[in-house]
């Protein structure tokens, strides 16, 4: 098994020290090497977990919905002359949140699940007829900023009854003839009295805020008591029915950005690089990489010897290209693409992003050097 403090002290042997860190030394910052390693430790990891679509870090995970434009099956509110707040920024159709976990989004893939549309599979690739599989090209998305007033506490006014510790509660939407009040909070059940719910947290939504909490996506700030009836109940991953539905006072906090990602998919589901922090998960090669990568920056804060620095960082952008080949070659990989002269008559084989590499993903960037 291998710890995260044993990557440190793997970094720190390849600078030549003879001193290690303890789990207690790092925790009360009580030596200079572990000062030095927590100022890095984390960014070298999420940056070099950025740097290509590695398997130990890449993820699925279906987007939670913010807002529509008007006319779309989810907002069949007032359409307005102008654009306005609440509304995705044009030309795209659909907002959604970005992942708190995501380093990197890669792409999103088309989905073939039927919507509030009517029997019309929700995909840019089919022509006719049902699809039978995940068909189609990725679909275009572009990550961007969009300003909310996020839930930074929750009270408890009526407990209901059927909850249990760590069942997390998505407060309800909205009616979709209305404007869109954004994507809702989701609180967690810290403490019970029988199955009625004493105290809740708020999930966090923007990677790093803890202090206060950012939860939820609001458009506007909700006034007076919430409901949380018609909204959904999640205990273990599995949808859970209350007995009796709770009741929240929510408080919110000042206007503030979020990051957002824009598509015209509905129902859209991003493929992207997810922060993984245990060392398990990942590949011996990316392990490897992390330690050079983070040996390299520990030698400039503890020695300020860059040329030992850049070489650690060229041991880390061999290791970083071992490990892309490595990857690479982990699966079946068909480099199939349909030539200019073939698509101009119509005929356009689309299964390239999926049988083949990750079409428009930059392969091809190193470590820089000091």
């Amino acid at each position: 098994m291998t710890t995260v403090y044993d990557i440190m002290n793997r970094a720190l042997q390849r600078i030549g020290t003879r001193t290690d860190v303890t789990e207690a030394e790092y925790l009360a910052q009580s030596t200079n090497e572990a000062k030095q390693l927590s100022l890095i430790f984390d960014n070298c990891r999420d940056d070099l977990s950025r740097m290509a679509p590695w398997d130990c870090v890449f993820f699925a995970t279906n987007l939670n919905y913010i807002t529509s434009v008007t006319g779309t099956p989810e907002n069949t509110s007032a359409s307005t002359n102008l654009w306005q707040r609440g509304l995705p920024m044009p030309p795209w159709a659909y907002e959604y949140q970005y992942p708190e976990d995501c380093l990197r989004a890669c792409y999103v893939i088309p989905a073939l699940q039927t919507g509030y549309a009517g029997g019309v599979p929700i995909t840019t690739a089919v022509t006719g007829g049902a699809p039978s599989l995940w068909q189609g090209q990725a679909v275009k998305f572009k990550v961007t900023t969009d300003t909310f007033y996020p839930v930074t506490a929750a009270a408890v006014v009526d407990g209901g009854s059927g909850y249990a510790v760590g069942d997390l509660i998505v407060m309800p939407l909205g009616a979709s003839d209305e404007q869109p009040i954004g994507a809702p909070v989701v609180l967690r059940v810290a403490t019970v009295s029988g199955s009625a719910i004493l105290t809740v947290t708020v999930v966090n939504q923007v990677a790093g805020q803890s202090s206060p909490y950012h939860g939820g996506s609001y458009f506007w700030p909700l006034t007076g008591t919430q409901d949380s009836t018609g909204g959904y109940v999640y205990r273990n991953s599995t949808a859970i029915t209350p007995t009796t539905y709770a009741t929240f006072t929510l408080t919110f906090g000042d206007l503030s950005p979020q990051r957002v990602i824009l598509t015209n998919q509905e129902f859209a589901t991003l493929a992207y690089c997810k922060r993984v922090e245990n060392p398990n998960v990942m590949d011996t090669l990316f392990q490897s990489a992390w330690i050079s990568v983070l040996g390299a920056g520990v030698c400039m804060g503890l020695t300020g010897d860059k040329t030992l620095a850049n070489k650690l960082i060229t041991d880390a952008n061999d290791d970083i290209m071992e490990a892309r080949k490595a990857d690479g070659n982990e699966g079946l990989t068909v480099n199939d693409v349909t030539p200019d002269w073939i698509r101009g008559r119509g005929i356009n084989f689309t299964d390239g992003m999926y049988s083949g590499p990750y079409q428009g993903y930059d392969w091809g960037s190193l470590w820089p050097m000091y």
